[in-house]
């Protein structure tokens, strides 16, 4: 509520069935949800499609359109790209990819974009050319140095004006006042809980 006002677009880039979705229509945001499970599919039409400020779109996101393996176990929150990802699968399927910069286009720029894609948004926001109000995405502490990747890619992209963070649980924040960028990226890794999420704000 802190983040996005009524009839503002946000876009779910890794929606699973539907967790964060939820919170956004409930605060009276339209919202894009991109998921390609086709597990978690048929959840989301089933939760949403009566909603007319939802939209579905069933695709994984990248650096560039194409196709691209995902590998996932039923409807858990962590199917990825990654053929690295250090998660248990146990089923992989082929799918469509899109990028943030054609979803845009289609359905214009979000006040928020939320990205979970287990460990994969490096390439997600390779295909972001404009910066966002309000970026949203999640760091898992044992790979710190992705989200300072991530990070880096968005500084090209535009002026990162402050950040924050949210535990898993999104109970509150873990800096008192939003920071630089230059000052989160000098935090230590051992002053993150295992997985956070990290919140940029940039100039628009």
């Amino acid at each position: 509520a802190q983040l996005v006002a009524p009839d503002e677009l946000c876009f779910d880039v890794g929606a699973n069935v539907g967790q964060t979705t939820e919170v956004l229509l409930t605060l009276g945001a339209r919202v894009v949800a991109v998921e390609p499970n086709p597990l978690c599919s048929p959840i989301l039409e089933k939760r949403f499609q009566r909603n007319k400020r939802f939209t579905l779109v069933d695709a994984a996101v990248g650096a560039a359109p194409g196709k691209a393996k995902l590998h996932f176990m039923g409807t858990a929150s962590t199917a990825s790209l990654r053929e690295d990802w250090p998660f248990e699968t146990n089923d992989s399927v082929e799918v469509a990819v899109t990028t943030l910069d054609e979803l845009i286009s289609r359905w214009g720029r979000p006040k928020l974009l939320k990205v979970d894609v287990e460990g994969f948004e490096v390439e997600v926001f390779k295909g972001l050319n404009q910066p966002l109000p309000v970026v949203y995405f999640e760091m898992n502490a044992n790979e710190h140095d992705r989200a300072i990747q991530a990070l880096a890619r968005l500084s090209e992209i535009g002026t990162i004006q402050r950040l924050n963070v949210t535990d898993i649980d999104h109970q509150g924040w873990l800096f008192d006042e939003w920071i630089g960028y230059d000052e989160f990226v000098a935090q230590e890794v051992e002053r993150f809980p295992r997985t956070t999420n990290v919140v940029v704000k940039m100039a628009c």
